[in-house]
Formats: C-alpha cells, structure tokens, sequence
C-alpha cells in the first residue's frame, strides 16, 4: 500500500508484483494515477502503468493479519494520499506518509540545553495542493489521537495533542497568508496548477487518426462559472469543437472534451507535440494555462 503517488514510494511495486505476485491496495484517488500515468501532469510519478487490485474509501477499515486499519485521505504533500490508523503492541499509531516531520527547532527560537521539536509539513504546489489541505490532514490526525507517528522518511516519533494543536494552528495562519498574497477571493486557483487541466496529458494518437483530449475543471467558487476553451494545435491538425463551453457547477470537477486528429502526412521527425489550451473564465481571459503533449504513432 502507497502512502501517496511518488515515484520514490512505489518504484519497487513491479518487482514485488513480477516476483512475489505482491497485491497492490491503495486509497481510491490514486487508482488512476498508478494505472493510467500518462494522463496526470503531476510531480515524481512513475512511469509505468500499475495494476490496482483493491481500492479503499476514506473512513474505510480493512484487517491484515491479526492488525485493524483506518485508512483515511490526508491530503497535503498530495491530494493523492492516505493516512492509516491501527493499533500495535497497545499504541495507537499513525502512518503519515510525508505530510508531517518532526524538525529541531533553532537555538534563537528555543535557547536552551535541551532540544526541542516541532512538527513540520511538505508543501510542493506541483503535488496538486489546496489551502486547507494540510489542515484536513493534521484535523484526521488529532481525532484519531495517535501515541506514535510513523512518517514515510524517518523514524517513528512520539505524537502529542499539544504540538499537533500547534501545527493545527500554524497551518490556520498559513491558510491566512495564502489568501493575503492571492489576489483572487477564492486562493485555490492561485495555489492549484491543475485547477484546469488535459486529460490525458500525454496522448498518443496514429498519424491520420483522432483522439478524445479531456478538458477538466475543479470550479472553487460557491457560484457556476463559465469556461470557454479552444485548443491550440500545430498547422493541418484539426479539432472539434473550435470552442468548447462548459458550464461548471459551484465546488465541483466538471469536464468537456475535444477531438484531436492528426494528419496522415504529419512529419515523422516531429513525433513529440505541445498542444494548449487558452482559457476564458466568466469573461476574463487567462490564457494557455493547460497543456499537453501529443504523441503521434507512425505506420510501418
């Protein structure tokens, strides 16, 4: 079971697969992103489809052994990521992944003999974050009130309520920061880069063919929105509509589609292709703020 979706935390999965027949589980977010890589411009994913045999809900419990597990999302590091909760040999652990670490703290902030510790937590926009992310996370984790923290670098360090309190209350001041520095009123467009994405984003299409090029939206405001998009593509290529509109609904990932044909005579020499897509929100105009990249296939 992945904690999250980084190459660093799966590269080995294959192996066990080929080698130990090893079943894969992981939380109900990631299914896609291990099976489907391709499709997803995100950060550290490996390569290589994984086959998925079981996926689990948030709040969702299995046993392994004589252990019982909660999983449940915590969000942060990534959207795509989980935390477990069991407990073993009578402590009450948490399995974190990389949201949270224990970090010395510096000797101008605590100046004395003996070191003190807080709790820190990884923050890579590219990862696809949201400004309540982390919050959620350190939330799931003070109601589950663990004795043993078990971070996916790193050793297992003791948990407490008070200092898990205070990074509760750190993340709320960084949620305040966001919004300051964020001249939109709703902060996850400025904080999210996928906000508006292609789906797949990297498709492979034969020369003289068509492919379905998914145009996928996260609206964050408590209002529909209007998105228009066109689709730009090199000379000779086509694509249908000229302008796609959706009409997407308050808090909610809604999508549309174009269909992408390449010529059968396209260069063989330029197989590789970045596409775009220019995007209108309610009237204002953003630009190509989604990209992708084509893969054409050639006969023979």
């Amino acid at each position: 079971m992945p904690s999250h979706m980084h190459d660093d935390h799966i590269n080995g999965f294959p192996y066990l697969v080929e080698k130990y027949k090893t079943k894969i589980w992981c939380y109900e977010n990631m299914v896609d992103i291990l099976q489907n890589p391709r499709g997803y411009n995100l950060g550290c994913t490996y390569g290589e489809p994984i086959k998925v045999d079981l996926a689990f809900r948030d709040g969702e419990k299995f046993k392994w052994e004589e252990f019982e597990f909660t999983v449940c999302h915590s969000p942060g590091h990534t959207e795509f990521q989980m935390a477990l909760f069991s407990v073993i040999d009578g402590a009450r652990v948490a399995f974190t992944g990389d949201n949270f670490f224990p970090s010395l703290l510096p000797s101008r902030i605590w100046p004395h003999d003996f070191p003190a510790y807080q709790l820190r937590h990884n923050l890579c926009f590219r990862n696809w974050v949201e400004s309540d992310s982390h919050f959620k996370s350190v939330r799931t984790i003070i109601e589950n009130e663990p004795t043993v923290i078990a971070p996916a670098h790193g050793k297992p360090f003791l948990s407490n309520k008070e200092d898990l309190e205070d990074l509760k209350h750190r993340l709320e001041k960084q949620k305040h920061y966001f919004t300051s520095v964020i001249a939109d009123p709703d902060c996850d467009f400025g904080l999210n880069p996928s906000w508006v994405r292609l789906y797949p984003y990297q498709v492979l299409v034969k020369a003289g063919s068509a492919a379905s090029l998914e145009l996928r939206v996260r609206n964050y405001r408590s209002k529909p929105m209007l998105l228009e998009a066109t689709l730009n593509v090199p000379a000779g290529w086509e694509v249908t509509p000229g302008k796609l509109t959706i009409e997407t609904s308050p808090k909610t990932d809604n999508a549309g589609a174009f269909i992408l044909t390449v010529p059968e005579d396209w260069d063989p020499s330029r197989s590789r292709v970045a596409v775009a897509a220019d995007i209108v929100a309610d009237g204002q105009y953003l630009g190509e703020i989604a990209e992708g990249v084509v893969d054409v296939q050639f006969r023979g």
